[in-house]
């Protein structure tokens, strides 16, 4: 017999699978109305919301969470797409800039409207108005321990 979990770990427990599950979803509507990949939606917004829509290659790759060789990969493939291009970003072309086409503008504001009116349809009613700043604040204390942001910088 399993030990009965706390209502810590069913909070954990819940949030995963619940996340997993909307992430799914997300998964299919931005392929199938966008050709894009999550891992390529959150890339492209990252560069959206930065200023003048770009980043430093090792910048993104933090955003993303992800290692510098899996930031390349999915940089070279966004740049094959022609939503990105990459330029050397100093005076001795160590580091890589990325930033966003006009193409990759038009994408990402498409999707991004879309993703928010699924959002306000299928998240947001979930939530009570009383839930909001108890939520806010426990979302906001897990990204900050995990090193991450809960919002982009600007809001």
């Amino acid at each position: 017999m399993h030990e009965p979990l706390t209502a810590r770990q069913e909070i954990w427990r819940g949030l995963l699978l619940g996340q997993k599950a909307m992430l799914t979803d997300l998964a299919v509507e931005l392929k199938r109305d966008y050709g894009l990949t999550v891992p390529a939606y959150e890339a492209l917004l990252s560069l959206w919301e930065s200023p003048d829509n770009s980043l430093h290659a090792t910048e993104l790759a933090k955003a993303l969470v992800y290692s510098s060789g899996s930031a390349s990969n999915l940089i070279k493939r966004l740049a094959e797409a022609g939503l990105v291009t990459r330029s050397s970003g100093d005076e001795d072309g160590r580091t890589v800039r990325v930033s966003l086409t006009p193409t990759g503008v038009d994408v990402i504001e498409r999707a991004t409207a879309a993703h928010r009116q699924s959002l306000a349809e299928t998240f947001e009613p979930l939530i009570d108005d009383d839930e909001v700043g108890p939520l806010l604040e426990f979302a906001r204390k897990l990204a900050a321990h995990t090193g991450v942001l809960s919002a982009p910088v600007d809001e």
